[in-house]
């Protein structure tokens, strides 16, 4: 994985260090908090680490056609946007065009919540 400290632009947020993930499936830590990580795989998965308060993971579709799977830990949800919130459930983008995102941070004990989204997600 390559960090690219000249960034990705995503609208509103202005440019932010980003890690190129060309990988099928990563599991976060406390490392990514603050980066873009962009998916160039054409289905990725990302486990998401359990939550912790005040982090803030942001993920990217860097391909088309792309579906990017984010999945919390069997303990905690992930909270807004109308998602149900519901433990161990994943949230789906679904063949999203390059650029869109969503970022998440850490809320509580038991969920992730959404700071910002760019396309459709949605709950499997």
């Amino acid at each position: 994985m390559a960090i690219d400290a000249t960034g990705v632009n995503l609208s509103g947020f202005g440019y932010r260090t980003k890690e190129d993930i060309t990988a099928s499936t990563l599991t976060t830590d406390i490392n990514d908090s603050g980066k873009v990580l962009n998916f160039t795989h054409a289905t990725p998965t990302v486990t998401v680490h359990a939550v912790a308060a005040g982090e803030n993971l942001t993920f990217r579709v860097g391909a088309n056609p792309q579906t990017l799977t984010i999945s919390p830990q069997a303990a905690d949800g992930i909270k807004g946007l109308d998602l149900a919130g519901t433990d161990n459930v994943d949230v789906v983008f679904t063949n999203q065009p390059i650029g869109s995102y969503i970022t998440i941070q850490g809320g509580n004990a038991d969920a992730w919540i959404v700071t910002a989204c760019k396309g459709a997600v949605t709950n499997v």
